[in-house]
């Protein structure tokens, strides 16, 4: 008898299509073809999302991973962006700015205990072994009780960031299904990193005639999201894991490529100002930040700041 406790399939669909409404004919039709089916298996040490021919599975502590980098990113945001500003400004990012920020270093340990909190999720075996933090409402948390504009924010994030996974793992589903997976691991997951900010981006601007909706806007909100994704992944990614998973998975810089850098938006969209912030929380964690980076336009920081990773 499994242990696994299925999710109803019309769920998923439900927030697959609530993040991208302009793509429910295609996720219906595949839903149609690929008929995938979706669980939740046992909480154990580790962060794990997966698919295997049809079936699409992870454990309660990954999306409460996720959830609780989701939230980090937005202190990150609020920590890095002022320096953003001012570096759009002078036209570079200083070090010594930073170290002469004195509001910096409080809004950096709240980020760093939020991200130590994302890390211990991963090493225990279940997640009533650690005491939830006071500072941001658990997973689960319905939306209409939040009662902060950030908290609401990020729980919106923190949805979308949800379905940006689950496409990726429906790719491999597909993948299974037609039979015509690459060869290599590392280029099929790249191409589900494609598929999935594809699906979430390719259609915005079609989206947003019939809805009336800002265009740029609502491509940087889904940008924002798929860099959430990506800065998931960048945090369950510890130090020395790396060389672990070199023969299956890219490296972070091409993950973070493939989601996010290879969508669509103006050079200076909101949208890159706050992977920025969530490229910098990474690099200054493992002091990786250097003395000076010019840019001129916040993607070009973006794509420098990755370079970096």
């Amino acid at each position: 008898m499994s242990d696994r406790v299925e999710v109803e399939s019309e769920v998923i669909e439900t927030l697959l299509k609530a993040a991208c409404p302009e793509r429910s004919n295609d996720i219906a039709d595949y839903w149609r073809k690929f008929a995938p089916t979706f669980s939740v298996r046992p909480d154990d040490v580790g962060l794990a999302m997966s698919a295997r021919a049809a079936k699409v599975s992870w454990m309660h502590k990954t999306l409460a991973h996720d959830w609780v980098v989701t939230f980090a990113g937005m202190k990150a945001f609020a920590a890095y962006s002022p320096h953003i500003l001012f570096g759009r400004i002078t036209g570079s990012l200083v070090k010594e700015f930073f170290d002469q920020d004195e509001d910096l270093a409080r809004t950096e340990a709240e980020l760093d205990n939020l991200l130590y909190f994302a890390k211990q999720i991963g090493l225990v075996k279940q997640l009533d072994e650690l005491p939830w933090p006071d500072d941001i409402p658990q997973p689960g948390t319905a939306r209409e009780s939040l009662e902060k504009v950030e908290d609401k924010a990020c729980f919106d994030l923190a949805c979308m960031a949800a379905a940006a996974s689950l496409f990726h793992e429906m790719r491999h589903v597909q993948f299974s299904g037609e039979g015509d997976a690459p060869e290599d691991g590392i280029e099929e997951e790249c191409q589900c990193d494609d598929f999935s900010r594809e699906m979430l981006v390719a259609s915005v601007g079609e989206y947003c005639k019939v809805s009336g909706y800002d265009t740029v806007q609502t491509m940087s909100k889904r940008i924002i999201a798929l860099s959430c994704t990506a800065f998931t992944i960048g945090v369950a990614e510890a130090k020395g894991m790396s060389a672990a998973i070199a023969g299956t998975h890219p490296i972070l810089a091409e993950r973070f490529t493939h989601l996010v850098l290879k969508a669509e938006a103006p050079e200076d969209a909101f949208c890159w100002e706050y992977l920025a912030c969530l490229l910098i929380a990474m690099l200054r964690r493992d002091r990786k930040m250097p003395d000076a980076m010019p840019f001129d336009s916040p993607k070009s920081l973006c794509r420098e700041l990755v370079t970096l990773l």
